[in-house]
């Protein structure tokens, strides 16, 4: 079967679209010409037939242009079928207001992961998770929660196709090293991290279980490495293991997610630290 042709001036404006990021969140034509490698007058067509649309607007004392709230129009469609969003929303503020500290759910695209709700920590000090925070299934306890939850062969399937990138000192970029850590979140239904993706942030993840068992979301707390000590790690974790539990158990999960006692829990933790590292 021929591949379906694409539509160039639909191609054009998507690149437009995936040009903003929140570090770029408003671009002028110039800017977005260069991005996109196309003329300013194609840009400026491309960007007026959006902005008619209701997709960009223009911000009038720079002329600089932005995506348009009418993109939280899709999101709730997107919530709307989402059972974990809307069992999740009130588990998670209970347990941001517990702990005071970034509370998320992350879900697997493709190879990475994705934050799909944050609540922010009230803390002063405090990390930050963005919805539509991306990173690889290997860096940070929540990405390898995700791929703890894939059958074994999966797991080495992507392990001999990753390519590492380092992203702080604690990445871990040994295959057979991430392995072992992978098969001891499976194990502890659990996984815990300091400072593997963004330097100075701790993180305790537990996943989220539908009716089937299968696993479909990942809870987390964020927190800086400055509080990461062994009763911290303890009482986060317990409280993160709880809120998955009642997640699940809303989404009609017969059971506990979580590590499988407390001793476990208490000796995983105290090995993690005392290696220093997942």
């Amino acid at each position: 079967m021929a591949p379906m042709p694409f539509v160039q001036a639909l191609e054009r404006a998507l690149d437009i679209l995936e040009a903003f990021s929140p570090q770029n969140y408003e671009l002028g034509i110039t800017e977005l010409s260069q991005r996109v490698n196309l003329s300013p007058p194609t840009v400026s067509r491309l960007v007026q037939t959006l902005v008619a649309r209701g997709y960009l607007t223009q911000n009038p004392e720079n002329k600089k242009y932005r995506l348009s709230f009418k993109f939280l129009d899709f999101t709730a469609v997107i919530h709307a079928g989402m059972d974990l969003y809307q069992v999740c929303i009130p588990v998670l503020g209970r347990l941001r207001d517990k702990l005071k500290e970034t509370v998320y759910i992350d879900v697997m695209d493709g190879d990475e992961r994705v934050c799909a709700i944050s609540f922010p920590g009230i803390h002063a000090v405090r990390t930050v998770v963005p919805v539509g925070q991306r990173s690889p299934l290997y860096a940070g306890a929540d990405s390898r929660m995700l791929l703890a939850s894939l059958d074994v062969r999966e797991i080495d399937d992507y392990l001999e196709r990753v390519e590492f990138m380092v992203f702080t000192a604690n990445t871990i970029t040994d295959k057979q090293k991430l392995r072992e850590v992978v098969m001891k979140s499976r194990e502890m239904d659990m996984s815990i991290s300091v400072s593997e993706f963004h330097p100075g942030s701790a993180c305790v993840s537990v996943p989220i279980r539908d009716y089937s068992a299968k696993v479909v979301g990942v809870l987390s707390v964020s927190f800086p490495d400055s509080r990461a000590d062994l009763a911290t790690f303890l009482y986060y974790a317990r409280a993160v293991s709880q809120a998955a539990t009642d997640i699940s158990t809303a989404m009609g999960f017969k059971g506990r997610v979580g590590p499988p006692d407390p001793s476990s829990l208490t000796s995983y933790i105290e090995d993690f630290l005392e290696r220093g590292t997942s």
